[in-house]
C-alpha cells in the first residue's frame, strides 16, 4: 500500500500436519490431513500506521499474526520487516538484530505475564535480554517509567500479576511490549478479554502510545467497532484467505464483499436507522476440507455456479481489493 512499508507480507501461507498419530493411520488405513491456516495472504503497513484483520474464529488472523513477528515460519511467502527476511536463513544475523524492534501483546493478559514475577520484572525483562540498560538501577528506574507511561504507578510493580485487574494486566503486558523500545507491535485481540469500559481505555492508551513513540500495529480482532476506532486500513479474513482489503472509511460506508456486508450488520445499530440487516449465517466450514471453489458460497445469497467450482482472486474494485465473482460480475 505504499513505497516504503515497515512491514510486507508476501503471500504468505501456512499448512499444519493434523494427521493422527502414525500406527493410528495405519490400523485405521486413514490418509495424512492438511489444515490450510493460512493462504496467499499479501499487505503491507507504512511505519506509524495501524493494519487491522478481522474475521470470525477460525479464519486464520492469530496465525497471520504469529507469521508475522516470526513465532511460527511460513510455509510459502515470506514476511519482510524493515527490509529484512524474516525467513531467508542467509539474513539469520540481521533478524537477531531485528528482534528488539518487533513485539506482541496477548489476547489474555493473565496466560501472557509469568504468574511467579512481579510486575517490574516481567517488564525488565526484555531490557535485560536485549541489554538495553546493564546496571540493575538503572534497569528498575526504565521499568518504572514505562509503568507511568501506560498509566500504572511505579509502586505497582512489586504487584504479582493476580494482584491486577483485567486492564491492570493488559497495561502490564504493553509496558512490557514497549521495554525494548520496538517500532513494529502486533496486537492479537488485546482487548477481547477485557470488559467494555476498559476495552475503550486500552484502545485509547494504544492510540496515545502510537502518536507519542511512532509505533507501527498490526491490529487482529473480531471486532468492527474496535478496528474502525484504530486502523486506516482494514482486511476481511475468511476461511485463511482475504476477501476484501479497504480503507477503514470505505469499509464501513461501502462495504463489497458479501460476508463484510454480514459482519457490519451483526455490529449493534446503535442510530436505530432502521435499515434491513441481514446478520451472518451458517457456520465456518471445515477448513481441513473446505467448500470448492468460493468459500463462502455455502453462506453467501448471491453465490451462482461459477462460485461453486472457481476461486476468486483478490481484485481492484474502486479503492478496495475484493475477492467475489458477485462484485467482479456487478451482481452485487
Amino acid at each position: 500500500m505504499t513505497a516504503d512499508p515497515l512491514v510486507d507480507v508476501k503471500n504468505v501461507g501456512r499448512t499444519f500436519d493434523v494427521s493422527k498419530p502414525w500406527l493410528n493411520r495405519m490400523i485405521e488405513h486413514l490418509p495424512r490431513q492438511f489444515l490450510a491456516a493460512v493462504t496467499g495472504v499479501s499487505f503491507s503497513i507504512a511505519p506509524r500506521e495501524t493494519f487491522a484483520l478481522v474475521g470470525e474464529s477460525g479464519s486464520g488472523k492469530s496465525t497471520v499474526a504469529k507469521l508475522a513477528v516470526g513465532l511460527i515460519p511460513p510455509s510459502a511467502g515470506d514476511v519482510v520487516i524493515a527490509g529484512v527476511s524474516m525467513n531467508d536463513p542467509a539474513r539469520r544475523a540481521e533478524r537477531r538484530r531485528l528482534r528488539r524492534r518487533i513485539q506482541m501483546v496477548f489476547q489474555d493478559p493473565y496466560a501472557s505475564l509469568n504468574p511467579r514475577c512481579r510486575a517490574a520484572d516481567i517488564i525488565a525483562e526484555p531490557i535485560r535480554a536485549f541489554g538495553l540498560f546493564q546496571r540493575r538501577a538503572e534497569v528498575a528506574g526504565q521499568a518504572h517509567e514505562l509503568l507511568r507511561l501506560v498509566g500504572l504507578d511505579p509502586a505497582d510493580g512489586r504487584k504479582y500479576p493476580h494482584e491486577f485487574s483485567g486492564g491492570q494486566r493488559q497495561r502490564v503486558a504493553i509496558a512490557r511490549a514497549l521495554a525494548s523500545q520496538p517500532d513494529f507491535i502486533v496486537c492479537d485481540e488485546p482487548t477481547s478479554a477485557l470488559d467494555v469500559s476498559v476495552q475503550a481505555q486500552i484502545l485509547n492508551l494504544m492510540r496515545d502510545l502510537q502518536d507519542r513513540l511512532g509505533l507501527t500495529y498490526l491490529f487482529i480482532s473480531h471486532n468492527l467497532a474496535v478496528v474502525r476506532h484504530m486502523a486506516r486500513q482494514i482486511g476481511v479474513m475468511y476461511l485463511g484467505r482475504l476477501v476484501e482489503m479497504s480503507p477503514t472509511a470505505e469499509l464501513f460506508a461501502a462495504p463489497r464483499h458479501p460476508y463484510t456486508r454480514m459482519l457490519l450488520d451483526a455490529v449493534p445499530d446503535l442510530d436505530m436507522t432502521g435499515n434491513p440487516r441481514k446478520p451472518v449465517e451458517g457456520e465456518v466450514p471445515n477448513p481441513i476440507d473446505p467448500p470448492k471453489g468460493c468459500a463462502f458460497h455455502p453462506r453467501c445469497p448471491y453465490a451462482n455456479a461459477r462460485c461453486r467450482v472457481e476461486r476468486p482472486a483478490l481484485l481492484a474494485a474502486g479503492p478496495a481489493l475484493v475477492a467475489c465473482h458477485a462484485v467482479e460480475e456487478a451482481r452485487l
